[in-house]
């Protein structure tokens, strides 16, 4: 029998009566059962019917079976064998169109794989999920999910931990197969170092977290048991295998991992040692690089990719409007003054600050290097919107980012035994606590503030800001004399300074000499020292 199915008709269908003919209305017409028979416990038994959908949005072969309980159905002729799979139950759906949508979608997979779509979910629901696949799934998850989507560096160390696990030999074992004895066993058996170690083992207990709470949710839908209940991993933070946050940060003290220039003896030497560098081999890119990651309390990623906003339009293509780009804005007339915006840094906001007046008047005399370096390099478009520009013209970003050797050898000149990008970073944090800034502004400008920072000031607030900056700038140019008689406003009167610094000649370049090109010869450029 067919008609055109409605919640309202199934909800009134019993196995009392069933439907045998259809009146002049076009309504159903019900007989009673004449099937009834009585079992041993005295309880009725009445076999059940199926009543088929006309309507034109069900897909063919779709309809409700009446029962003990009422369940849609689905029959299908496929490869020459009927199918008649179960689209869940009557109660599950509030509205019949979405289980004629969820017919339509058996009827796909009866139609690809000739198998009844029931029995494939239960196969996948007894087979056991490996780890391998948690970490399949758990990239797929990082990638496209809509919030902080993975940086390619993230999936690189996610690919990294994912060869270890390999290595040890349980990649491809289900994970109730993997035993919390032993994965006790292989972490203190580790010849790793105790961070490797640690974000191997946090990395595959985060993904079996994640695939648990997601196949929870699965297997509810489906009512199936969840393939993976409980985290082997676990056993690690049960038993305090793991480090805790002011124990990591007690070791990286202890072993010197964190050495800032301190406010009361490297910070003066290292600027004017790198005030005197800039005119050393080609080096004031590099200086200035190295100066503004200081002077904004940035991570090295985040100023490199800047490029000068003139360059750029409101919104422009994909990727290279003001919006979407992380640029230098030297203007004095806008609302807001000069400013840098970084696009998307490392806790997936934007961040913006103000320009106080000395780094302005050290990125005017940066913009001007910048043209002339890329007239004299002779860099293709791609580089001259740069700031700081890379010094190798065939550079596949384009941008100066690596200061290691530079700082090396600022380190060398000053004395300082160890000296690493971030810990410029981490001298601006020290800055900030000497002079007292307030901690909600101290958030800010190290972008740990929690809510989204950008254009939710109010000028008096970002003024503010701006007034903090200047007074973390010069606080930090007073201990470097020359510099800050170097880049201070003409109206800001001199200090007294000593003589500059001189920086020791650099090291002559080794290894072979530059080939020609052709029958020109090459000009031979120093290395950095």
């Amino acid at each position: 029998m067919k008609t055109d199915l409605t919640v309202k008709l199934i909800k009134g269908l019993t196995l009392d009566e069933i439907p045998v003919g259809i009146d002049a209305r076009g309504h159903l017409v019900f007989a009673a059962n004449p099937r009834k028979i009585r079992g041993k416990d005295n309880s009725k038994f009445k076999s059940s019917y199926i009543l088929w959908d006309s309507n034109r949005e069900a897909p063919p072969g779709f309809g409700v079976r009446v029962a003990a309980k009422k369940t849609y159905v689905l029959r299908r002729k496929v490869h020459g064998k009927s199918i008649m799979p179960t689209v869940g139950n009557f109660a599950d759906f509030n509205r019949i169109e979405l289980a004629r949508a969820r017919a339509a979608d058996l009827a796909r997979t009866m139609v690809e794989t000739g198998m009844n779509p029931n029995e494939l979910a239960r196969k996948a629901a007894s087979s056991e999920i490996t780890l391998r696949e948690v970490f399949a799934r758990y990239r797929q998850h990082l990638t496209t999910r809509k919030q902080k989507p993975a940086t390619p560096e993230t999936l690189r160390v996610l690919d990294r931990v994912i060869g270890k696990h390999e290595k040890l030999g349980w990649i491809d074992k289900s994970i109730p197969q993997i035993t919390a004895d032993a994965i006790e066993k292989k972490y203190l058996d580790s010849k790793d170092g105790v961070a490797a170690k640690e974000q191997a083992f946090r990395t595959a207990f985060t993904a079996v977290r994640w695939l648990i709470k997601v196949e929870a949710i699965a297997a509810a839908g489906e009512r199936r048991e969840p393939r993976v209940v409980a985290n082997p991993f676990e056993i690690l933070g049960i038993n305090k295998h793991f480090r805790a946050p002011d124990q990591i940060d007690r070791e990286r003290d202890e072993q010197g991992k964190r050495n800032p220039l301190r406010p009361s003896a490297s910070l003066g030497p290292f600027l004017e040692a790198a005030w005197s560098k800039r005119l050393q081999n080609d080096n004031e890119t590099g200086i200035h690089y190295l100066v503004l990651m200081l002077l904004w309390g940035c991570r090295k990623s985040e100023h490199a990719k800047c490029v000068w906003h003139e360059l750029l339009t409101e919104h422009g293509p994909a990727g290279a409007g003001r919006k979407t780009t992380s640029h230098i804005c030297l203007t004095e007339d806008l609302d807001w003054g000069p400013y840098v915006f970084f696009y998307k840094t490392k806790n997936g906001r934007n961040h913006r600050l103000p320009i106080a007046p000395m780094a302005l008047s050290l990125l005017k005399q940066r913009q001007v290097s910048a043209a002339e370096e890329a007239a004299r390099r002779g860099f293709e478009a791609k580089s001259r919107k740069f700031a700081f520009p890379a010094r190798n013209p065939t550079s596949k970003t384009g941008h100066y980012s690596d200061p290691t050797d530079l700082l090396g050898s600022l380190r060398e000149e000053i004395g300082v035994e160890k000296l690493a990008p971030h810990d410029l970073r981490r001298s601006f944090g020290g800055m900030m606590t000497e002079i007292g800034v307030p901690e909600g502004i101290k958030r800010y400008f190290l972008n740990h503030a929690r809510s989204n920072v950008t254009e939710i000031y109010t000028q008096a607030e970002w003024r503010l800001l701006r007034e903090w900056l200047t007074k973390i700038e010069q606080q930090m140019f007073l201990k470097a004399p020359n510099v800050y008689n170097a880049l201070k406003p003409v109206d800001w009167p001199a200090i007294p300074a000593p003589p500059p610094h001189v920086c020791r000649p650099p090291k002559p370049r080794t290894g072979r000499p530059r080939k020609s090109m052709g029958s020109a010869e090459v000009e031979t450029v120093p290395a950095a020292a």
